[in-house]
């Protein structure tokens, strides 16, 4: 009863913590930009439903936390509701549009700034993400470990992966497969890449005591440096380095940046190749997660975190401080990407939206036109949600994806 306590305090606090995190940002965007080209402010909300806590700043604007901690939004003066798709409220509409823009509606401003208070938002996530992951690579300094003299130490296990239904644990040393000895992690990576859908026996040892487990990579795809597509086997698993065999040299601040934008590039650019690959067939929408996924993502970092013996407790909190913040930088990129899709009430879909209006001359979309495109985009997000909800689960179920 106790460590179930404790663990839904590990994976419910951190992911309320991350996600909340990741929110606050989205959502200062919005606001500091909307801010800047005029537009009045009336909510800025972390979270949905009803409010919890908060406090009004000197411009009128309530700052709260709400009681569901799931989400969260900034509601211009003019807003009927948290997502400023739908028509303005009946008191902005009785305005000339004159007095409408002179008062910081959102819906009388110029389409141009319309569009940069909504666009920000995802860019503040882009940048969050560039500075966190260089705040990372600067305090861990770069990685200059010798892989090759690693034992093939399992490290973090992906929850409802092939390792984790097979029962590996973290810290197990493999040292052997089908009875050839493995002597580093590098051997032990390319016989599992060689293997995709083939049968393997592992010997796993733990402090002089052995075991054998029966597990079948699971085939995906890669690309080469070359950028060719190869089909390689994969088992969800990550290398446990030991403190005393990681070597790590200082990373200049310049060089930290560099890899930060060069990071968030890479993930965007990895997003928009594997929708392509959904829409071509080259690949499965199974690997889309939801909420559950991100709070068995978040409590499992946050286990590995502190699952370090011989550090104290401040380098323990450092250590878990700058895993979160990883992990919470891979997500602002995955929420700024998934916000700029084109559907109806996400700010993506807005966008469209300032691009027809600016096309027409100025002119949007009639309040109809609107309502049924909100109505859309809420079904759009609604069968997502469900899918990547049925994903989640199934990776949690014996025999799921892994």
């Amino acid at each position: 009863m106790l460590e179930m306590l404790q663990n839904a305090l590990i994976y419910g606090g951190s992911s309320i913590l991350v996600l909340g995190v990741v929110v606050f940002v989205h959502e200062f965007g919005h606001f500091q930009v909307g801010r800047w080209c005029g537009i009045a402010i009336k909510s800025f909300s972390i979270g949905m439903g009803s409010e919890w806590f908060g406090w009004t700043d000197k411009h009128g604007t309530r700052w709260k936390v709400s009681k569901i901690p799931i989400g969260g939004f900034v509601s211009w003066v003019d807003d009927t509701d948290g997502s400023s798709v739908l028509p303005a409220t009946e008191e902005s509409q009785e305005l000339s549009p004159e007095e409408a823009r002179k008062r910081g509606h959102f819906r009388a401003m110029p389409v141009g700034r319309r569009a940069a208070a909504v666009i920000a938002g995802p860019m503040a996530n882009f940048v969050f993400a560039i500075f966190a992951f260089a705040l990372v690579a600067f305090a861990n300094g770069r990685d200059i470990t010798d892989y090759s003299t690693i034992p093939a130490r399992i490290g973090a296990v992906v929850s409802g992966s092939v390792a984790a239904r097979a029962g590996l644990e973290r810290g197990e040393v493999i040292v052997a497969v089908n009875g050839g000895a493995v002597q580093d992690w590098p051997t032990f990576q390319n016989i599992v890449a060689a293997h995709a859908g083939q049968a393997l026996q592992l010997t796993l040892d733990r402090d002089g005591v052995t075991r054998s487990v029966m597990l079948t990579p699971q085939a995906t795809q890669r690309r080469t440096e070359s950028g060719e597509m190869i089909e390689v086997g994969v088992i969800g698993v990550q290398v446990g380095v030991a403190p005393e065999d990681q070597v790590r040299a200082p990373l200049p601040v310049g060089d930290a940046l560099t890899f930060g934008a060069t990071y968030t590039w890479g993930l965007i650019t990895q997003t928009v190749e594997y929708i392509g690959g959904i829409f071509s067939g080259s690949a499965s929408g199974r690997d889309i997660a939801g909420p559950i996924g991100i709070f068995s993502q978040s409590g499992q970092v946050t286990t590995a975190a502190l699952d370090t013996s011989g550090q104290g407790p401040a380098a323990l909190a450092a250590g878990l401080a700058l895993a979160l913040l990883w992990w919470a930088a891979i997500l602002s990129v995955a929420v700024g990407f998934a916000n700029l899709l084109p559907i109806p009430i996400l700010d993506g879909g807005y966008l469209v939206m300032c691009a027809i209006e600016a096309l027409r001359g100025g002119k949007p979309l009639p309040p109809v036109a609107q309502e049924w495109a909100f109505r859309a985009g809420v079904a759009v997000l609604a069968s997502l949600f469900l899918f990547a909800t049925w994903n989640d689960i199934t990776r949690l179920l014996p025999g799921g994806a892994g």
